[in-house]
């Protein structure tokens, strides 16, 4: 009986962490403007930035309840980057990120 019941207790703990949505697919910003801007994150870890001006996105990863995006900024000074955000909450159609209070939400398209 107590090997079932830790099988069983395995079992919904593997269920529950596959629940998490994945933040892989296109998100855009929710800002009430007339030009999308967000970002790709695509499965095999490269990522690509949607009307971010000079900034363009080419890797991500995961870590715990933070997104790590890395790329370059394009503009008079060029440079490499790495900008770690807080996943406050994912569902599969919407997102929201957090960075030093600063709080912004993002849809799936």
């Amino acid at each position: 009986m107590k090997k079932i019941l830790g099988f069983v207790i395995v079992l919904l703990t593997l269920g529950m962490m596959s629940c998490t949505p994945s933040p892989v697919g296109t998100w855009v910003e929710v800002t009430g403007g007339s030009e999308e801007q967000g970002f790709t994150l695509n499965k095999d870890g490269s990522a690509s930035s949607l009307n971010m001006g000079y900034v363009v996105f080419d890797k991500w990863e995961k870590s715990g309840d933070l997104l790590i995006l890395k790329g370059d900024y394009t503009g008079l000074v060029k440079r490499e980057f790495s900008d770690t955000m807080k996943i406050e909450s994912i569902s599969e159609t919407e997102l929201t990120l957090s960075q030093a209070g600063y709080t912004v939400n993002y849809i799936k398209k």
